[in-house]
């Protein structure tokens, strides 16, 4: 009977939470570092014990955007000085949005008068480059 209950309890659950995601209407733009990123800084060879590799636990996302009726809203969960803002246009390739902000924590982007398409949203500060595509 427990079983029983745990599994109905789950399932109420899992639909209740899913159900609370498409009401809201946020779609999460994934954002990803750009290849350049992720290259090593230092020399690449021999690895010393003083420079093998760290465990680490959760990796951290130091910023959100989200999609909700053509509206970008850019949430930072970490401190930048400075960063520049793109929104381009992949199928025309036009550059619809650019801007620099200064100490940010977060904004929003009005794109309800922009044509349908795919789009790239591009986040440049001096310690990070990130990115992240999404239909419009």
């Amino acid at each position: 009977m427990k079983k029983v209950l745990f599994i109905l309890f789950s399932f109420l659950v899992l639909a209740g939470s899913a159900n609370a995601q498409f009401v809201s209407g946020n779609r999460e733009i994934m954002l990803t570092q750009k290849d350049g990123d992720r290259d090593p800084i230092g020399p690449v060879g021999d690895i010393t014990p003083e420079d093998a590799p760290q465990t680490r636990s959760v990796i951290f996302q130091p910023v959100y955007a989200y999609l909700y009726n053509k509206v970008v809203i850019v949430d930072f969960q970490a401190a930048f000085s400075a960063v520049t803002v793109n929104v381009i246009n992949e199928t025309t390739g036009e550059t619809v949005y650019s801007e620099l902000f200064t100490n940010p924590t977060s904004f929003s982007i009005d794109l309800s008068g922009k044509d349908a398409g795919d789009y790239m949203i591009e986040l440049v500060s001096d310690e990070i480059t990130l990115e992240g595509y999404f239909p419009l």
